[in-house]
C-alpha cells in the first residue's frame, strides 16, 4: 500500500464498508496511488469495465450480466450493474481465472452526490472521504447466493480531487464468512500486492493516456 506523506489513510482504527462493518471484517486488503491525471479520467477508467483488458493485470476481463434499465449497451459501471472479475491471481498463470459475481451498490460524484453512506460515518469514521464535492467514488459488493453464505465481500474506490490535474485513488475491500479464514491464510499477501498493483497499473494507464492527449505528468 502506497505510504503518503501527510496522508491519515487508513485511519487507525482500521476501514469500514457499509456492507461489511469493520467489526465483522476477518480480513481487510487496501491499495493507493497519486495520478497525475484529473479524478474524472481517473474515474471513468475505473468505470470503463470494457477497456480493463488496456491496464488492469490483476483482473484484465469482467463480464457484465444485467445492467440497469436505460444502460443494456454500456460497457461502463452503473449503480444496480451485476458483472463478474475474472481475476488472476498467480501471474505466471495468466490463461487460470478466478471468478467473483459482483454488483455495483453504490455511485457518486461531485455533481451527483450519494446518499448510501450516512452522514455521521463520512464525517467521523475516516475510511471515507467526507467532502462529496471533491470525491467520485464506487462501490460494489459480492452477489446473493450460496457462496455469499461462506464469504461476503464489500469493496470501495474514491479517486480523490487533489487538483485540476492530480488525484488520489484509494481502493478497500472487507471480507467476513467462514471461508475468508482460509482466503486470508493462503492469499492475503498475494491481495495485498494484487490491489495495489491495480492502483499502479492504473496510475500508468492514465497518465500515459493524459500525455498522449496532450497533457503533461
Amino acid at each position: 500500500m502506497a505510504d503518503h506523506a501527510n496522508s491519515t489513510w487508513p485511519p487507525a482504527a482500521g476501514l469500514t464498508t457499509q456492507y461489511i462493518p469493520r467489526q465483522e471484517a476477518i480480513m481487510t486488503i487496501s491499495g493507493s496511488a497519486r495520478i497525475n491525471a484529473p479524478a474524472s479520467q481517473v474515474f471513468d477508467a475505473v468505470l470503463n469495465v470494457g477497456e480493463f483488458g488496456q491496464w488492469n493485470t490483476f483482473c484484465p476481463r469482467v463480464t457484465l450480466q444485467q445492467q440497469p434499465d436505460g444502460h443494456a449497451s454500456s460497457a461502463r459501471l452503473q449503480l444496480g450493474t451485476k458483472f463478474t472479475f475474472h481475476v488472476i491471481m498467480n501471474s505466471d498463470k495468466p490463461q487460470s481465472e478466478n471468478a467473483a459475481a459482483l454488483m455495483v451498490c453504490d455511485l457518486s460524484t461531485p455533481t451527483s452526490p450519494s446518499s448510501y453512506v450516512p452522514k455521521a460515518v463520512l464525517e467521523g469514521d475516516g475510511s471515507y472521504t467526507a467532502d462529496l464535492s471533491t470525491v467520485y467514488r464506487v462501490g460494489w459488493r459480492n452477489q446473493d447466493g450460496l457462496m455469499a453464505k461462506g464469504l461476503r465481500a464489500g469493496r470501495f474506490h474514491e479517486v480523490i480531487v487533489l487538483s485540476n490535474k492530480e488525484c488520489e485513488v484509494r481502493t478497500w475491500e472487507l471480507q467476513s464468512g467462514l471461508l475468508v479464514y482460509i482466503v486470508k491464510a493462503l492469499y492475503q499477501k498475494t491481495l495485498e500486492e494484487k490491489f495495489q498493483m491495480w492502483c499502479d497499473d492504473l496510475k500508468k494507464f492514465c497518465e500515459q493516456t493524459r500525455t498522449a492527449e496532450g497533457g503533461k505528468v
